[in-house]
C-alpha cells in the first residue's frame, strides 16, 4: 500500500478507534479531561512560541516555570483519582535513570569541590525532564496525538510568516533597521546576525525559531497534513535564522528519514530542502555571514582543553556538575560537556532516551509508521543541533524530544491495536467467490 493512498486509512482509523494503549480516552473523568486538555495546549502554546521563556515573566518569575509547576502538582492529582491513569513503563525507567545520574553527577561534583552555585545554575534546565510525567498523561490517545502536531504546525506558521514579513519589511526601508534592533535587543532571546562589511544586521536568531524546522519537517512528511509550498516557506525561514547548527541538522534529520521511509523516491525531498537552504546563501553571499571564525576558535579552544584533561576516571564519571572547562563553566558542544563532568555514564542516559524513542518507533506498524516517522525525525534534529548548541538540556529542545517519545508510544499502541482489530475483522469476513460443496456441480 502506498504511503500517500494510506493517509486516508491512518486518519479515519485514528479518529475512529480512540483507544489507546494506556487506557481509554472515554474513561477519563470529563472535568479533569477537559482541565488536562486547556493545560496541555497553554503549555504547548508557551514552548513554541515563548523561545527559551524569558519573554513572559510574573514577579520575576518565568511562566514556563510557573506552568511547570502547576503541571508536577498535576500528576500525583492524576495518579491519586478516582480513575487513575497507568503510565508506560518506559517513563518511569527513564524518570529513575535521570534522578539516578543526575544525583550521581551532583554528588561527584560536590565531592570534587564543584561550587554549589554552578552545580545548580546547571541543574535549573534539566529540573524541566519530570515533565515527561505529565506528557505522558495529557498525551493518551490520537486525538491528542494530532491536537500536538496541529499546535507545532500552527505555531511554525506563525513565527515564520513573521519573522520572514520583519524582515521584507526592514529590506524595503518600510521598517528602519535601528528601531528593531533597540526593541529586540533587550532580551537575550534574539541574536543578530551581522555582515562584518554593511552598517546593520542581516537577520536574527529568535530562540523560538528552533521549532521552525520541526513543524517544516510535519508539513513535509505527515501523511494527514502534508502541505509542501508551507514546508519550503519554513524551511526558507529557517535559512534566513543563518543559523548554521539548525540548518546542516535539519539537512542531515532529512537524510536520515530518506532511508526510513518505505520509498527510495522520497529522496526528491530532501533535495527539495537542502538544495534551498545551501544554494540560496551560496547566491546571495549569505555564506560570508555564515562564517564565524571567533566562535568556532572558540569550540576548538574547549575541545583542546577537554582532549589535554582525558583519562579513565573522566571518561567515566566525569569531573561532576558544576565543574570548570578552562576558564568557562557551560560550553556550546553539548555532548562534550557531559562527557567531561558526568562521563559516559551521563550520555549513555541521553542515549537510552533516544534509544526509546527510536524503540517506540519501530514498534509503530505500517501504514502507520509515516506519521511516526515525523516525531521520530524531530527528536533526531533536536539530538543532531544539539552538538552545537545547548538545546537537548534545556526546555526548548528537551521538550520536542519528551512530547516525541510519548507520542511514538501512544502510536506504537495504537497501531497495534488496529493492526489485531482489522486482522479479527478479516479472520470474521466470509469467503466470497467460492461455491459450497452442497452447490457444487457432479
Amino acid at each position: 500500500m502506498a504511503v500517500r493512498d494510506s493517509s486516508a486509512e491512518i486518519s479515519t482509523s485514528f479518529r475512529a478507534k480512540d483507544t489507546i494503549g494506556h487506557g481509554r480516552a472515554k474513561r477519563r473523568p470529563l472535568n479533569l479531561l477537559g482541565l488536562e486538555r486547556i493545560l496541555l495546549v497553554i503549555v504547548l502554546l508557551e514552548l513554541l512560541l515563548g523561545g527559551n521563556g524569558y519573554l513572559t515573566e510574573v514577579g520575576g518569575v518565568r511562566v514556563r516555570v510557573l506552568l511547570a509547576a502547576i503541571c508536577f502538582a498535576w500528576v500525583p492529582l492524576r495518579l491519586i483519582s478516582r480513575s487513575p491513569t497507568t503510565l508506560p513503563r518506559q517513563v518511569w525507567v527513564l524518570l529513575f535513570l535521570f534522578v539516578s545520574v543526575t544525583a550521581f553527577g551532583i554528588l561527584v561534583g560536590l565531592t570534587n569541590g564543584n561550587r554549589p552555585e554552578f552545580i545548580l545554575a546547571e541543574l535549573k534546565p534539566l529540573m524541566y525532564f519530570p515533565m515527561l510525567l505529565f506528557f505522558a498523561i495529557a498525551i493518551r490517545d490520537s486525538t491528542d496525538v494530532a491536537l500536538v502536531t496541529k499546535l507545532i504546525v500552527v505555531c511554525g506558521l506563525i513565527q515564520a510568516i513573521t519573522y520572514l514579513t520583519l524582515l521584507a519589511l526592514m529590506h524595503s526601508g518600510i521598517i528602519s533597521y535601528s528601531s528593531v534592533y533597540l526593541v529586540l535587543r533587550e532580551s537575550d532571546e534574539f541574536i543578530f546576525r551581522h555582515n562584518p562589511e554593511d552598517e546593520f544586521f542581516l537577520g536574527f536568531f529568535y530562540k523560538g525559531a528552533f521549532h521552525l524546522a520541526i513543524a517544516g519537517l510535519f508539513l513535509l512528511m505527515d501523511p494527514v497534513r502534508k502541505k509542501f509550498w508551507l514546508a519550503a516557506l519554513l524551511f526558507v525561514a529557517v535559512g534566513l535564522t543563518l543559523t548554521r547548527g539548525l540548518i546542516a541538522a535539519l539537512i542531515l534529520s532529512l537524510v536520515v528519514g530518506v532511508f526510513l521511509m518505505p520509498k527510495r523516491k522520497w529522496v526528491i525531498i530532501l533535495f527539495s530542502v537542502a538544495v534551498p537552504l545551501t544554494v540560496v546563501p551560496l547566491a546571495t553571499g549569505l555564506i560570508d555571514v555564515l562564517r564565524r571564525p571567533e566562535s568556532d576558535e572558540i569550540r576548538l579552544m574547549d575541545f583542546e582543553t577537554i582532549r589535554q584533561e582525558v583519562d579513565w576516571v573522566m571518561l567515566l564519571i566525569g569531573r561532576g556538575m558544576g565543574a570548570m572547562i578552562g576558564e568557562r563553566d557551560r560550553i556550546e558542544m553539548t555532548y562534550l560537556e557531559i562527557l567531561y563532568k558526568q562521563g559516559l555514564i551521563g550520555l549513555s542516559f541521553w542515549m537510552a532516551l533516544f534509544y526509546t524513542n527510536y524503540a517506540a518507533y519501530r514498534r509503530v506498524k505500517w501504514p502507520w509508521r509515516q506519521r511516526a516517522l515525523v516525531f521520530q525525525l524531530s527528536a533526531t534534529y533536536v539530538y543532531l543541533s544539539t552538538a552545537t548548541n545547548t538545546f537537548l538540556t534545556g526546555s526548548i529542545g528537551m521538550s520536542i524530544v519528551l512530547i516525541s517519545t510519548v507520542a511514538l508510544l501512544v502510536l506504537s499502541k495504537q497501531s497495534e491495536k488496529l493492526s489485531v482489530a482489522q486482522q479479527s475483522d478479516d479472520h470474521d469476513k466470509p469467503e466470497t467467490g467460492r461455491a459450497s460443496p452442497a452447490g457444487r456441480r457432479t
